[in-house]
């Protein structure tokens, strides 16, 4: 190689002239500047309340989906109860349960007349403030 040629020569380094880059590279290739980053933070400031709701939203709403759930199960297991036992035992009560630190209370009327009674059955729990409640009914004989 010539002594009076350099590396940044588009001789002596084609990439030098074709637009790549070559073995050195600069320092603003490498890294972010300060408005990038500032702009990227504007962005997720600006986002973190929409994505904090919409976690917030379906937190509760999965928690209100379980305790429907036991609530469910809960009337489901009166139901069966209710089914075992004799039918001049039928009688309208009601039935109090606990259940992950939440009272669920289920509470059914004996239809009058003659079998196939349509029993309904009500469970009713509080969720923060708010009563909540399903209606079940089952065809008991």
């Amino acid at each position: 190689m010539d002594e009076g040629r350099s590396m940044d020569s588009p001789i002596a380094n084609p990439a030098a002239n074709s637009g790549e880059s070559g073995p050195t590279t600069t320092r603003r290739a490498r890294a972010y500047t300060l408005i990038e980053v500032l702009i990227a933070m504007v962005i997720l400031v600006a986002l973190y309340p929409a994505l904090s709701t919409l976690v917030t939203g379906s937190r509760k709403a999965q928690v209100s989906g379980y305790r429907m759930e036991q609530a469910s199960a809960f009337g489901r297991m009166v139901i069966d109860s209710l089914a075992i036992i004799p039918r001049n035992a039928w009688a309208t009560g009601s039935s109090v349960q606990s259940i992950a630190g939440v009272s669920y209370t289920a509470s059914w009327t004996k239809p009058p007349g003659n079998p196939p009674w349509l029993f309904p059955v009500s469970v009713t729990w509080i969720q923060g403030s708010k009563v909540h409640q399903i209606q079940l009914q089952a065809v008991l004989q």
